[in-house]
């Protein structure tokens, strides 16, 4: 056997723990670093652009003399996503009155937690209720709270197929206690030749 082999064979035994030395140091020195924090969920970046243009859509509100529903018009923009014009319009929905005689059948403290919109159609709103004033809500209050928040999103986005809300993240057979979720009613969809003004 050659003996010029042995030195070879050390020599790159001494490159080979060399180099698995080396990457386990890169990789204990890469574990070490501070964790970097994600980037915040898509929710709650801006909704719009600053140059996208404004467009009107048509939220339900109540007449607070005569109790009759008529559409009243609210500007948003129109981001080049379509689901971030939904979601201005439910946050728009849930502002509350923006006339003096009309009020918007939307209970003090109800807040939106997520929104979502799916490939079949569906606007998924995921309402947070902790701060709403749940006594003082009734079975008529919460019906117009819902089928106004339906009309919204079917009313002025023509993809919107059904509309699901749920209550902090979770599937609840009413928002507060009164009005049935998911009845012929709640799911109704509202034409959109009805988001018109005074229709």
């Amino acid at each position: 056997m050659n003996k010029n082999i042995f030195p070879k064979i050390i020599v790159s035994l001494i490159v080979l723990c060399a180099s698995i030395g080396g990457v386990l140091l890169v990789l204990h020195w890469v574990r070490s670093m501070p964790k970097i924090a994600p980037l915040h969920n898509a929710t709650h970046s801006p909704l719009y652009e600053p140059g996208d243009r404004p467009t009107t859509i048509y939220l339900q509100e109540v007449e607070a003399q005569s109790g009759k529903t008529i559409n009243v018009g609210v500007v948003i923009h129109e981001s080049k996503i379509r689901a971030n014009q939904m979601q201005q319009t439910v946050l728009a929905y849930l502002q509350g009155p923006r006339a003096g005689k009309v009020q918007v059948p939307v209970p003090d403290g109800v807040a939106l937690n997520e929104f979502y919109f799916t490939p079949t159609g569906a606007a998924v709103v995921d309402l947070d209720i902790a701060q709403a004033q749940k006594e003082k809500v009734g079975f008529t209050d919460e019906a117009l709270f819902i089928r106004g928040l339906i009309a919204a999103l079917t009313g002025n986005f023509f993809e919107v197929k059904q509309v699901k809300v749920l209550v902090d993240g979770q599937d609840a057979p009413t928002i507060f206690g009164h009005y049935a979720l998911g009845t012929s009613e709640a799911s109704m969809p509202v034409s959109a030749s009805a988001a018109g003004p005074n229709h």
